[in-house]
């Protein structure tokens, strides 16, 4: 189990991530807070969430997220975001990116998957990433669903709980 997590949400106020039939900022800021409420009832020690209100550009944003992370007494950072690719109404589904933590994103998704709607796109090895790059703790990057998938935002929005609760549940 982790001992403290440190959790944030994608982007900003002011430095958007996509929208469509969901909003990634606003979604994602959702999530985060009800992931923390359920690792709380679970007796993890939670940091955040945090929502960056402030930075005006990417860069900015970047530094932001990975500087409050890095400031944080926890064993492992954990980021919110939604993916998007183009319009559709297919599903898509969920996938956890990592850079050192292919079990965690693994079970983080197929978590997700098994208690909703949406797809298993399972875990996602990436090197290219500021978040996972620069964090000092052991790090993954949820993509909860496709923000222009109608059909990822109907089961999200019908299992937003039960969703939460998975994450939750995977990172416990």
């Amino acid at each position: 189990m982790a001992r403290a997590i440190a959790i944030s949400s994608a982007h900003g106020k002011f430095v958007r991530g996509a929208k469509s039939y969901l909003d990634e900022v606003d979604e994602s800021r959702r999530v985060c807070n009800k992931v923390a409420s359920y690792l709380r009832a679970a007796g993890v020690t939670v940091r955040g969430p945090f929502d960056d209100d402030v930075s005006r550009n990417v860069s900015a944003n970047l530094n932001a997220i990975v500087n409050w992370h890095n400031r944080q007494s926890r064993s492992l950072d954990v980021s919110i975001h939604f993916n998007a690719f183009q319009k559709t109404s297919n599903p898509r589904g969920v996938e956890c990116l990592h850079k050192t933590q292919p079990a965690l994103a693994k079970h983080v998704a197929a978590g997700v998957a098994y208690n909703s709607p949406l797809l298993d796109r399972g875990p996602k090895h990436r090197t290219n990433l500021r978040f996972l790059n620069s964090t000092a703790k052991p790090a993954i990057l949820v993509e909860v669903c496709f923000v222009d998938s109608r059909a990822d935002a109907t089961a999200y929005n019908e299992a937003f709980n039960k969703i939460c609760k998975a994450i939750a549940d995977a990172i416990v």
